[in-house]
């Protein structure tokens, strides 16, 4: 991120990056101070890189967010096990939490990070799309440690006979620190995950456009019913 815009957004030029949907090839425009402007993917499909076209081509955008984030963000379980756009990975090698990083990551900003799964209880019928596994605001700098955890991690648990899902990593950029009127919610517990809104997320909090994000792809195995004994009545909830 250049100076500009960082004093851009430092100084609140910038509050906010809305989106709005217009005809043709300004599906995915976004707009600044009233007049549109259309992402550099957009006007040139030539130009999008393997990243973006892997969020597209596996519907992240638009089952989670309507435009695909910036960059790449780099999610990593232990054993080295890197999620990497769509690779299929299972319950038991994400069951604890990984470490996340981004090169331009600011040290004197601060993040918000969410991990969601919008395939609950499955991709062909996802009713209470979107289940969100974690959630962690108020990131200074990326260092998750120091971060506000809104919702506890935990790990894929896809049911029994629903496919493969699609777990995504998605990182704003805060314009400043942000309280946030959300409930605590602990991983002993399934209560407030189900049917949550990333994108409607972002813009109660005015959190413009996904910086950077990721996804891996999981289905059960034999890890999923040790999680819902932890999580009480999980079962019940799909």
């Amino acid at each position: 991120m250049s100076d500009f815009v960082r004093d851009m957004r430092n100084h609140k030029i910038v509050p906010d990056v809305r989106y709005r949907k217009c005809s043709g090839v300004c599906q995915y425009g976004r707009t600044f101070d009233g007049l549109s402007y259309q992402s550099r993917f957009s006007r040139d499909p030539g130009m999008m890189s393997d990243f973006v076209r892997d969020m597209r081509n596996h519907k992240i955008v638009p089952d989670v967010v309507p435009v695909p984030p910036e960059s790449l963000l780099h999610v990593v379980y232990p054993g080295g096990l890197r999620v990497n756009l769509g690779n299929v990975l299972t319950p038991t090698e994400v069951k604890h939490v990984p470490e996340v990083s981004w090169p331009e990551a600011e040290p004197d900003a601060y993040y918000t990070l969410i991990m969601t799964d919008p395939d609950a209880p499955s991709r062909t019928a996802p009713k209470f799309r979107e289940w969100h596994h974690w959630l962690v605001v108020n990131i200074p700098g990326l260092d998750l440690t120091k971060g506000d955890t809104l919702s506890d991690y935990i790990g894929a648990a896809p049911p029994r006979k629903t496919g493969l899902h699609r777990y995504v990593f998605l990182l704003y950029r805060q314009n400043e620190r942000i309280y946030y009127k959300e409930s605590r919610l602990s991983n002993r517990s399934t209560q407030g995950r189900g049917k949550f809104s990333t994108h409607k997320f972002s813009e109660k909090y005015e959190l413009g456009l996904p910086v950077a994000g990721n996804f891996f792809q999981a289905q059960f195995d034999d890890y999923v019913p040790k999680l819902y004994r932890q999580l009480g009545h999980f079962q019940n909830a799909f």
